[in-house]
């Protein structure tokens, strides 16, 4: 369990107040925590680095109950090579899934994304805003193919192929 608070607090009083909630057995020990919020997640979900080096189970994001509008995504920070690797992600599938608007990316994402470990579309927004040029790009190429079916192509390699 995270629990966050604006505030300083002492960690007896934030044991009673689960307790209270939860019940007396709830909590055995709290510990106060000053890592970043998005390493005690991973730590969590066993996907930090310690974890899968160790090769703990990985908890699906799916089960995760978040309370009080808990948003993971606001501790999230991306270095300069996440961003470009999830670009690569982005581009790859609107490829490959031959999505051709950001709609069609929205949905995909939201019932496939975990799959994919892509993070949330807040996350892929943040991303994407700096690369509007680029992902409609993508996304024109794929709609031209369904508008006008180019069969010239080979679709695993790309190559156009001479039609003799």
């Amino acid at each position: 369990m995270v629990y966050v608070t604006k505030n300083p607090v002492t960690s007896d009083s934030v044991r009673k107040r689960i307790q209270r909630v939860l019940g007396v057995k709830s909590v055995a020990k709290v510990q106060i925590v000053v890592q970043s919020m998005e390493n005690i997640y991973l730590y969590l979900t066993h996907e930090s680095k310690d974890a899968i080096e160790k090769h703990k189970h990985k908890y699906s994001k799916a089960d995760i109950t978040l309370l009080n509008n808990f948003d993971i995504d606001r501790y999230v920070t991306l270095d300069v090579e996440d961003k470009d690797d999830m670009l690569n992600d982005v581009c790859d599938l609107i490829d490959d899934h031959n999505l051709a608007n950001m709609r069609e990316l929205r949905r995909f994402v939201k019932l496939h994304g975990v799959e994919y470990g892509l993070p949330s579309m807040k996350i892929i927004n943040s991303v994407l805003r700096a690369h509007t040029g680029l992902i409609r790009l993508y996304f024109d190429a794929v709609y031209q193919e369904r508008r006008y079916g180019r069969s010239d192509i080979d679709k695993d390699t790309g190559e156009v192929l001479n039609n003799k």
